[in-house]
């Protein structure tokens, strides 16, 4: 089971409640100490305790296989069947669903790429070229599975790309908004929502992981940064480019970005169909409360606010609906985070101008804050595990 929520992306604190709350259920004393990249069991009493070490690739949230193991975890719970026919399941997860495709990551990218573009207010040419933006990230990622070489070197190619694509763009066809194509085509790739969880293991006191994290958010950044500093030095033009101002997003275009970011999300986090539904109303919830609470007097804490309401709002579905927490606190976030401000600090950064780039820095580490703070209250006042059990057992 450590391994399995591992693999699906489950946040570090989680996976050591979850894991010891499964222990003890089934008579063992274990304790686990849980890292982005390693997980140590060990079980027994302080005197005489046997100990597995696994060294695992940072996690990457699956929708479906959370979805699965809770499946499990729920039966076990309500001793449905034993804890050794719970691990054949576990075991299992992987041969009952495989997986989508990588070649669904192509339509996938180009969805999310479409619905942030309008989010931004992107015009019809921004959003033509975030979608070709998407399509391209989308096939470097299906490519990235089987060439190791694609994969080491995915973000700085992914980054220069869509660099290169705007440029085209902006010196053959006319002026684009540099920002809103680049931000939009590539937002998947940003680490915003691993920003927030590094922020989150950081104030629950997972000091060591919260730190991995943020080590991680770093390289990622400074490799999208080299891949657009390389088509900067190409296309020198883009520097010095009119940029076209984002328009006035309309309701229609709201509900429909909402849906293309969940069935964009759905694909790319693996959801399943029946989940559909729950991904598209955290997703709409996410971008209602953020568009409402930005022209209120409280825009200042929109943030904090809207990641609370979220948190409240999966937690109730976790609580009542049983739906799993991150069904539907995960697509909240990721609409929510700010990794976009993130990746343009870079590339402010890059242009020399360290003001703006410190600027924008500052304003994405205090929103991550706000998210974080949001999440922590929503927690704190209506408390949810990760996985969920039935309020009430059957009896045999």
């Amino acid at each position: 089971m450590a391994r399995e929520l591992h693999r699906a992306g489950i946040a570090t604190d989680a996976i050591e409640q979850t894991l010891t709350g499964l222990a003890r259920s089934i008579g063992l004393e274990a304790q686990i100490f849980a890292l982005p990249t390693n997980i140590s069991i060990s079980v027994g009493p302080d005197w005489n305790q046997r100990t597995v070490n696994m060294r695992l690739e940072p996690g990457r949230i699956n929708l479906r296989k959370i979805a699965l193991l809770n499946e499990i975890y729920d039966a076990l719970m309500r001793s449905d069947f034993d804890y050794a026919h719970a691990a054949e399941l576990v075991s299992e997860v992987d041969k009952r669903w495989p997986g989508l495709s990588p070649w669904w990551e192509v339509p996938a990218m180009a969805l999310i790429a479409i619905g942030v573009a309008l989010i931004l207010g992107g015009g019809g040419r921004e959003i033509l070229v975030s979608a070709l933006i998407g399509l391209c990230t989308g096939l470097l990622a299906a490519l990235s599975v089987n060439l190791p070489i694609v994969a080491r070197l995915f973000d700085v190619v992914a980054a220069f790309l869509a660099t290169i694509i705007v440029g085209l763009v902006v010196r053959f066809v006319g002026p684009t908004n540099v920002y809103v194509s680049i931000v939009a085509g590539i937002v998947v790739l940003l680490p915003g929502y691993t920003l927030t969880l590094a922020l989150h293991e950081l104030a629950n006191d997972f000091l060591v992981a919260g730190v991995a994290r943020l080590g991680k958010v770093l390289s990622v950044l400074l490799a999208l940064g080299v891949g657009a500093f390389l088509a900067l030095a190409i296309m020198p033009w883009l520097l010095t480019s009119n940029n076209v101002q984002p328009h006035p997003v309309g309701t229609i275009f709201w509900v429909i970005a909402s849906v293309c970011l969940a069935v964009g999300i759905c694909i790319e986090l693996d959801a399943r169909i029946r989940d559909f539904a729950w991904v598209f109303g955290a997703s709409f919830m996410a971008l209602l409360t953020t568009h409402v609470l930005g022209s209120t007097s409280a825009h200042t804490v929109s943030a904090f606010l809207a990641a609370f309401i979220c948190g409240i709002v999966a937690n109730l579905g976790a609580r009542y609906l049983r739906v799993p927490q991150a069904i539907m606190l995960v697509p909240a976030l990721l609409v929510l985070v700010p990794g976009s401000l993130s990746y343009e600090s870079v590339l402010f950064a890059f242009q020399a101008n360290l003001n703006t780039a410190l600027t924008l820095a500052a304003n994405a580490l205090f929103a991550a804050i706000q998210l974080v703070a949001g999440l922590l209250l929503s927690q704190l006042l209506l408390p949810a595990s990760t996985l969920q059990v039935r309020r009430f057992a059957r009896t045999r």
